[in-house]
């Protein structure tokens, strides 16, 4: 098959990222290809054709709105005819479901394949309704072992390929310490997320800077957030050394500690072999997760997919200035802490896989695609 028509759907910042490379992929494999559908500016850099960019809205937290729920109602449907009038041979949705799985539904309603790539079983969502996810995927793309036994045990196909962080993050060079310690801060990936966390991170900071625990600040911007909007929020820190450094790779490769969201980053700064500590607070209108992850004794993806509490978790009402502190205090000054969490972190190539993951989902995507365009 040369010319195969991919829809992908994505809608945060991962899907965003993830798909970017699954599209490069495709379209390595298939220059002919056509690829479409939502995502967001990583996507349509790789070559997707947008039919919407998202991005911006879910960063703003517009989706747990009122508002948000017309637009999504016109967006779908905006999709629904898209899905009639070019036809796709395959449907991938991306992600976490913010649409709440009905553009799937609707695929499969229109008699269309669908995959899914980066399930929200790979978060642990045990709310999640695997009976109807079941019933409206043809076969998930699994990203950890994890995910993967976790589909199949709720009775649905899926196929290991391995995470695709896999084959984007690369280890970082040797690290020596030098001088003050550096704090990376990933604080997340929308601004509501941004504004609820920052601030109390850096005040846990400041705390220890007070008690002459001193070090080096650094905080990486997420593409959907702007850069002014994090600058507002540092500039009333003027008694901490704080900066905005690059992207998550370029603040990892030198951080001695990195205070994380609970999402993929958490994943990346393991894989690179940094200790961290992941944070999450927004208000409870806007809680995105408040119904999937009741009763929920993890939330980070690296404790997902290690089954293990490793990296330690300050969630909503456990988010506060002094606990933040402490455990920044310790895992600076604590090496054993910091060893046993770095042995813990070296399980990881072992549940996710090796590289070429990107490579073997895009082959499954095209090879769905080939038997939907041979009928």
């Amino acid at each position: 098959m040369s010319n195969p028509r991919i829809m992908l759907i994505g809608a945060d910042n991962t899907s965003d990222r993830f798909g970017a490379a699954l599209t490069e992929k495709l379209l390595e494999k298939r220059p002919q290809g056509v690829v479409f559908g939502i995502g967001g500016p990583q996507m349509a850099d790789a070559g997707v054709r947008l039919l919407y960019d998202i991005s911006e809205m879910v960063s703003l937290g517009v989706f747990d709105s009122l508002k948000g729920a017309h637009i999504v109602k016109r967006l779908i449907q905006r999709v629904s005819e898209t899905m009639d009038e070019e036809a796709p041979h395959v449907v991938v949705q991306i992600g976490l479901p913010i649409f709440h799985l009905r553009l799937l539904e609707i695929a499969q309603c229109k008699g269309l394949p669908t995959l899914y790539y980066y399930t929200p079983l790979s978060r642990g969502l045990v709310d999640f309704k695997t009976e109807r996810f079941a019933g409206l995927v043809n076969k998930v793309i699994g990203i950890s072992r994890y995910e993967t036994e976790a589909c199949r045990a709720a009775g649905i196909n899926a196929e290991f390929v391995g995470h695709p962080l896999v084959d984007l993050v690369k280890p970082r060079k040797p690290h020596a310490a030098n001088g003050k310690p550096v704090i990376a801060v990933l604080p997340g990936a929308r601004e509501v997320e941004v504004q609820n966390v920052l601030p109390t991170v850096l005040k846990a900071i400041g705390q220890l800077h007070k008690a002459d625990i001193h070090a080096q600040t650094v905080v990486s911007v997420a593409p959907t957030v702007r850069t002014s909007f994090v600058e507002k929020i540092i500039a009333k820190f003027r008694e901490l050394p704080v900066s905005i450094g690059g992207d998550t790779a370029e603040v990892l490769e030198k951080a001695d500690l990195a205070i994380t969201s609970i999402g993929t980053v958490s994943l990346e700064a393991a894989l690179m072999g940094v200790p961290c500590m992941a944070v999450y607070r927004v208000p409870t209108t806007t809680y995105l997760f408040d119904k999937l992850f009741a009763n929920k004794p993890r939330m980070t993806v690296v404790n997902n997919v290690l089954e293990e509490s490793v990296v330690p978790e300050f969630i909503q009402s456990e988010f506060g200035v002094s606990r933040i502190a402490d455990e920044i205090r310790r895992l600076l000054t604590d090496d054993s802490a910091r060893q046993a969490m770095l042995a813990k972190f070296a399980k990881l190539p072992e549940e996710l896989g090796q590289p070429g993951s990107v490579d073997r989902a895009a082959d499954i995507i095209l090879s769905v695609a080939g038997r939907r365009e041979g009928r």
